[in-house]
């Protein structure tokens, strides 16, 4: 690891220059520079999503409760994240994830003072665990999942991490198949603790008052398609066309993955088709989201929810964020980033997979099927209501470590 560390600092100090030069020193030093910051014993989360921070939150919130000695410290890669994470409570401190240089790390975990790491998903880090081991601060694995490439990639190279991984105390995984898979890599203090997306709390909306704010009808029929990736917009825009002349008052709401993408979407649209979400007009055909935070009361006001990510090779988005307010979901073939949740639900026939080619016939049947659409999307909310229990087996868990 030593050879990865000189390698990484050398390649700092030889690109900072162009860092400053492109303008981004700003974002740069939010990753490099903590002066202003002191933190005393201090419970680090480490989250790579804002899907992940949306499955953190109850448990953060409840730690922050029961634990007030502590400092709570959440860290992210992500602008959005780092808003939506300023967002779960006045006494966690938010910062952006520091680069991965041995020095930066060393002088994060001195500013940070952490007793207890806990790292989501798949997030493992290798200077992070190097600092912890060195340091002997227990890691633990939240919400963790193992996909087959990452897999690999830790088959091959675990030797690198041998003592680091020592340090990892406890894995909790979202499925058997990942606990399986941990335990081929030999890690030993493994448990099946469900999945904590199942556990999460969004604001409950009323359908009509949203719609009414956007100045959609009672009657418009309203798709929204949450979390798209490149080449989805076109693929709805098509969807749209064929629809228009079957299902009346017909209107599309698209949320993006990544809000840098929003002037490629729109040039895919005229201007009379589209309306932005910052904008104060909104009746048209196409909705385009321009802010953050903004998914889950779209899904609030939708008939159909179709989820991003999935009709083309991404992995997917978790649905769970649309079952929450009862809405039949509708995801491509593409779902692996969260199989363990789309397989419960496919389990009990409370979810639709489709593809590109019978997109716009899958969404015909549910319009033309009401009580159909409706148990859907009602079964779904029961099954993410009875595995709600993984925030306990989580809890169980991580408060071993809290003195």
């Amino acid at each position: 690891m030593s050879i990865y560390y000189f390698f990484s600092t050398l390649f700092y100090f030889l690109f900072y220059p162009i860092y400053v030069i492109f303008g981004i020193k700003r974002i740069f030093n939010l990753r490099v520079n903590y002066k202003n910051l002191h933190i005393n014993d201090s419970i680090w989360v480490h989250t790579n999503t804002i899907e992940d921070i949306y499955a953190v939150q109850p448990l953060l919130k409840k730690l922050i409760e029961t634990y007030n000695r502590h400092s709570f410290l959440l860290t992210c890669r992500s602008k959005e994240g780092y808003t939506l994470g300023k967002e779960i409570s006045s006494k966690l401190v938010v910062q952006y994830f520091p680069l991965c240089i041995y020095h930066i790390m060393t002088r994060a975990f001195k500013i940070f003072d952490p007793s207890l790491i806990l790292l989501v998903d798949s997030e493992f880090n290798a200077t992070l665990l190097n600092r912890a081991y060195k340091n002997n601060i227990p890691v633990i694995i939240i919400n963790a999942r193992l996909p087959q490439k990452v897999f690999s990639k830790y088959s091959r190279n675990r030797w690198l991490l041998k003592k680091e991984f020592k340090n990892i105390r406890d894995i909790c995984v979202q499925t058997d198949r990942d606990l399986n898979k941990f335990r081929e890599l030999k890690f030993e203090n493994v448990i099946n603790a469900n999945n904590l997306k199942f556990s999460m709390e969004l604001p409950n909306y009323e359908t009509h008052l949203v719609r009414g704010v956007l100045n959609y009808k009672f009657n418009d029929f309203i798709l929204v398609f949450g979390v798209t990736r490149p080449g989805e917009e076109v693929l709805i825009k098509k969807v749209f066309n064929k629809l228009n002349v079957v299902i009346q008052n017909l209107r599309v709401v698209i949320v993006p993955r990544h809000l840098q993408r929003i002037p490629e979407i729109t040039g895919l649209f005229s201007r009379n088709e589209y309306a932005l979400y910052s904008e104060s007009e909104k009746s048209k055909p196409f909705l385009i989201v321009d802010e953050i935070d903004i998914l889950p009361q779209m899904y609030a006001l939708s008939d159909v929810a179709i989820i991003g990510g999935s009709f083309y090779d991404f992995g997917g988005h978790n649905p769970l964020e649309a079952v929450w307010y009862e809405k039949p979901v509708v995801m491509g073939k593409h779902y692996q980033s969260c199989l363990g949740i789309v397989e419960r639900l496919l389990s009990e026939n409370a979810i639709i997979i489709s593809n590109a080619k019978d997109l716009a016939l899958d969404i015909q049947t549910l319009y033309q099927n009401t009580e159909h659409r409706l148990n859907i999307g009602k079964k779904a909310k029961e099954i993410l209501l009875e595995n709600q229990y993984a925030l306990n087996n989580h809890w169980e868990v991580i408060t071993k470590y809290i003195k």
